[in-house]
């Protein structure tokens, strides 16, 4: 896997873009399954949430990119933040919101701008507050 390392800004949030990208179309997908039909306007919600959030962290990133110093970040790496995307279980819907708010929680404080930070952490609580399915 080529540079699987997320060791500077622009790596970090381009990173959280693709996740929260996959993760809108995840949840796109999961309704035509029939074990979530009672979920499907969390489905909905979810994957529009998606969507906003890829645009907040493009803006952020946009924005904020001239203030970034070329610090290197540390101790983020892809293989410790993948989703499950083929498998439409509850438990596994679960765990990749999980896996979401490991990473904001995780990456967030790494971050050398302030309003990114702040993105970050904003982020993490969307993930956070989601009901847990059941």
């Amino acid at each position: 896997m080529p540079n699987s390392s997320l060791n500077q800004f622009g790596s970090v949030l381009t990173f959280a873009i693709e996740l929260e990208k996959s993760l809108g179309s995840f949840y796109d997908n999961t309704t035509s399954k029939d074990n979530l039909a009672k979920y499907l306007d969390e489905m909905r919600k979810r994957s529009s949430s998606a969507i906003k959030r890829v645009k907040k962290i493009e803006r952020s990133r946009r924005e904020n990119v001239t203030e970034i110093t070329l610090e290197p970040i540390e101790g983020l790496s892809k293989e410790n933040y993948l989703l499950n995307l083929e498998d439409f279980r509850i438990e596994v819907i679960n765990s990749n919101e999980s896996i979401m708010v490991r990473y904001y929680a995780e990456a967030g404080p790494k971050l050398n701008v302030l309003e990114s930070r702040r993105l970050f952490k904003q982020l993490h609580k969307e993930h956070n507050n989601l009901m847990k399915l059941e």
